[in-house]
Parts: C-alpha cells; structure tokens; sequence
C-alpha cells in the first residue's frame, strides 16, 4: 500500500470515528436534515454500515410525490424505491410519517397500484409504532373513498392523526376500534355520515385536539368527551348541510366556529327554511372564537371561566334579542372583540346596557362612528366598569378569522348558482336604471347625514352619557377612518379619563388637525400620546 493510500485511509477512519462517536439522537438530528429526499437517505447510507444503520432507523420520514409527474419512469422508480427503504428498515421505530401524494393518472389500475402500495407504507409505519402521521392525498377530481387501513385506528402509539383528500370521502371506522390519538385533523374530506363523531365520543378516550376544516356531507355534529380540550370548526363557505352543533365537554378550553350561508338559498336548495343551533356544555372555556352567520338556537351555558372571545357574526334584523342573549352567557370575558355587525346589532333591541362587568380589554372591529354604531356603543360601554383597554379599530372581520381563507382552489359541492346569477342580473339592472340625478341626490343626502352625524357626536354629547368606564380606562388605541367622530371621541376620552397612561392614534396623512385636537385637549392625565401614520396597505 502506497503511503497516499495509508494517508487517505487514516483520513477516512478519523472521520469516521468523529461521527460513529456521537450518539444515535445526534446522528439521527444531523440526518433528519435530509429526510426530505430519499436520494439524500440512500447516499447516507451508502457511505458505511454505520451510516446504513442510522439511515434505516431515522425517526422521522417525509414521502413527497407532489411534484412528480405522471407516467415516468422516475414515478414508478419513486415507488420501488419507497418499498425497497420499509422492506429494509423491518421494525425500526418510526415516529413520524408525512405523505404528500398526488394521484394524478387517470388509469384506474395505476390508481388501485398506487393506492396499494401507499397504504402498505401506512400499514408499515403502524408496525413501527408511529406516533405522528400525517396524510395529504390529493385525487384531484377522482372523488373515490379512501379507506384508510383498519390498523391506523387502532394503533396504540399513535398520538397525532392529521387527514386532508382534498374532497375525497372517507369511511368512518369502527365503533370497536378504541385508540390513544390526542390530536386529530381533517381537512377538505367529505364524511359519507356522522359515524366519525361517534367513534370521536365512544372510542377516543384521550383525545385534546379535534380540528374540523371544510369539512362537508354532515348534517349533524355530536361530541361528546371527557378529555377534549380545544376544538375547531371552519365550514367552507355557503355550507347548507350543518344544521346542529353539540358538544359535551367538561375539559374543553378552546373553541374556534366558522360557520357561513346564505339562509335566503335554503328554500332552492331543502325547499323550507333550516333550522340551525348550538349546544355547548363547556364549563371550563376559555377562548371563544365565533364568527359566520347567527343561528336559530343558541344554548351556550354559563360560560363562568371565558377569557377571551371574539365574536364576527352577520346577524339579520331580528336577531338582536338572541344576540343579546348570547353576550349574556359570555358575560364573564375579560376580553372582547367584536366586529361592526354585531355590534351594529346590539342596539337594535331597545340599546339594553350588555352586561360585561369583568371586561378589561375590548376591542370593536367598525368603520365610521355613524348614528348607528354610536347607539350601539353606548350601550356596550353602560354594561362596563371597569375597563382598562379599549380599541376602536378599521373593519378586519373579512381576515380575523382562519377559516375565511379563499377556496378558489377546491371545488364546491352545490348543485349550481342561478340564485347568485339571477341577483347578478337584477343589480345590473338595477345600475342601468340609476340616474345621475339620483346619484346627485344620494350624494347631497349622505353629505348632511354626515354634517349631522359630526354635529351631534361631540364631547359633549359622550360627556351626557355618564359613563362609568372611562374612570379605570388605561389605554387605548384607535383608528382613525372618516370624519370628526373619532376625533371627538378621542378628544373625550384624553379630557375625562383620569387614569389613562396612554393612547394610539393611527392616522392617515389626511388628517392633519389630530395633532391640533391633542394640543388643545384639557387632559387631566399624564398620558402619553402617540401618531401612528396608517400603512399604504389599510384601507
């Protein structure tokens, strides 16, 4: 042997004892960096039989085939190569498996194969006690059933399940199938029934997480656990299936419900109006997230631990006095947000004082303080008395909530859109009929509306009012959109807020007489006072 070669190999094994010395959780951290790529896995393990031994027993996987095109070699070549790695791997533990998969043929035996071979990976996985798997299978407009291996329910060491089909079907499992799963996803998944609830509620003894994302095909959603902790439900948009909504669940902290339609449509698409509720029986709820559209029937308990709520409904007219009654359960919340129809909406009933005497921050989501929204808020702000922050900023209820996303990619599952054409055709109309004298004489209405509005929403005006709140109130912060509402507004509460420590005013370049209105103020605080200028991007 030349002395290069007794140089390189001496090399080689110095090198190799440096990596073999570090312990197995090291390696497999160093290695999980490439467990994106099986052709980083198999080079890794093609360096030595150390190396094959880590690459074989790496705890986490990642199969992703959603870039693959179809029918090529290198797809089919994928698939051998996937099977070759679980053959090998035998019960090495496997802790989690990602799958991104995309069924892109329309040859229903390349499907059947495909199909096969991905389940058998999932099967392979249950034997290594997997505890976090996670199935993204996209069938594009295939819409078969997916069936996903009897194994995975009742796998022991399974913890986390999340599930997206991208509008594929799934059969519910077995009411038999008990297992330890702590948190379960599913998303864009048609329900063929509400066997998956039951099996939740009889056989998901230990379950903390339940998330429900444009999920559709169920009319009925009943939960009921002992151990679930935090839930969420975000309806795709227009969802005329849902009718009623129960959960039972004495250890339920979290709650987020995106619930969305037009009730107008139910007579085109159920012939007669639906009658939609909710029944929560959560007495150790803390955050409450709501928004979509109001029901018929609310039953939300005493919600005696609330913290934090935030409520962005579209109540129609006749909805105040259960909206009021709904504010009454959360009465306990020590913050609040709510957007400008709901709080439009509590003035409707007669402006009865909301009883929120635990508040300490509450944050209203408005446009312009118009006759209307100033109604209302005094009538939020009577039912107050001890609030610390308070927040009157732009209209954000279009992108407060997750469940708003757009769906533009996924196909929605209504039988068509002529009453959405026929309102198209009928407001073109309508905008053909609409004279310049009659734009003219909107214009001048609006004008004095408004003049009218500035001239009666002054100091004194909110000074009249005799609120009690502004005594505790601290901070706030507000958002400055159209007109001397909030001008005066602020003005009020920098004049007659003895404990204010601070207020934000967001601006816009427009408004130069704020800075006037601050330096002319009686404060009768050391509050300090800061201009924000509003971003391009605001509205």
């Amino acid at each position: 042997m030349t002395s290069c070669q007794v140089q390189e190999a001496s090399s080689e094994s110095i090198m190799m004892d440096r990596f073999s010395d570090l312990p197995d959780e090291i390696s497999h951290h160093i290695i999980s960096f490439l467990s994106d790529s099986l052709r980083n896995l198999i080079q890794v393990g093609a360096v030595s039989k150390r190396c094959r031994k880590l690459y074989l027993s790496v705890p986490s996987i990642i199969i992703d085939a959603s870039s693959v095109a179809d029918c090529t070699k290198l797809r089919v070549r994928l698939l051998n190569s996937w099977d070759r790695y679980f053959f090998h791997r035998g019960n090495n533990k496997i802790e989690r498996l990602s799958i991104y998969w995309v069924f892109r043929t329309s040859w229903e035996a390349k499907i059947s194969d495909e199909y096969f071979r991905v389940t058998t990976w999932i099967q392979n996985a249950v034997r290594c006690n997997v505890e976090v798997l996670h199935l993204d299978l996209n069938q594009y407009d295939l819409r078969m059933t997916v069936v996903l291996p009897s194994c995975i329910f009742l796998c022991h060491s399974l913890r986390t399940l999340s599930v997206n089909l991208y509008m594929g079907k799934i059969q519910s499992p077995n009411l038999s199938f008990s297992c330890n799963l702590h948190y379960l996803k599913l998303k864009y998944v048609v329900l063929k029934d509400d066997g998956i609830f039951k099996w939740i509620s009889y056989s998901c003894k230990c379950i903390k997480e339940l998330h429900l994302e444009k999920v559709i095909g169920i009319k009925d959603i009943k939960i009921e656990s002992s151990s679930l902790e935090s839930f969420s439900l975000l309806l795709p948009f227009q969802n005329y299936e849902l009718c009623d909504l129960s959960i039972s669940a004495e250890k339920l902290e979290d709650i987020c419900r995106h619930w969305q339609f037009d009730s107008r449509c139910d007579s085109k698409f159920h012939h007669l109006p639906r009658i939609r509720s909710i029944n929560l029986f959560a007495p150790k709820l803390k955050n409450f997230k709501w928004s979509g559209n109001f029901l018929n029937h609310h039953h939300l308990g005493n919600l005696m631990c609330l913290e934090e709520a935030d409520i962005f409904l579209m109540p129609d007219l006749d909805d105040s006095s259960n909206l009021f009654e709904v504010l009454c359960s959360i009465c306990m919340v020590k913050v609040l947000t709510l957007n400008e129809e709901t709080t439009k909406a509590l003035c409707r009933g007669g402006s009865l004082p909301v009883p929120l005497d635990s508040i300490r921050y509450l944050s209203l989501h408005v446009t312009s303080l118009n006759a209307d929204l100033v109604a209302a808020m005094v009538s939020i702000f009577r039912g107050i008395t001890s609030l610390n922050t308070l927040c009157k900023m732009s209209d954000l209820s279009k992108s407060s909530v997750s469940g708003t996303e757009d769906d533009s990619d996924i196909e929605e599952v209504v039988e068509d859109n002529d009453t959405e054409e026929e309102n198209n055709e009928n407001e073109e109309e309508d905008n053909d009929n609409y004279t310049e004298e009659e734009d003219n004489e909107t214009k001048e209405e609006n004008a004095t509306e408004k003049e009218n509005n500035e001239s009666r929403f002054n100091v004194e005006y909110w000074k009249s009012q005799n609120l009690t709140f502004i005594y505790q109130l601290k901070e706030m912060r507000i958002d400055l959109l159209d007109g001397n509402n909030e001008l005066e507004f602020a003005r009020y509460i920098l004049e007659n807020a003895p404990s204010l420590e601070k207020m934000v005013i967001i601006q816009s370049p427009q408004h130069s007489d704020v800075v006037e209105m601050v330096t002319k103020s009686k404060m009768i605080s050391n509050a300090t006072v800061v201009l924000q200028e509003r971003q391009s991007s605001w509205p």
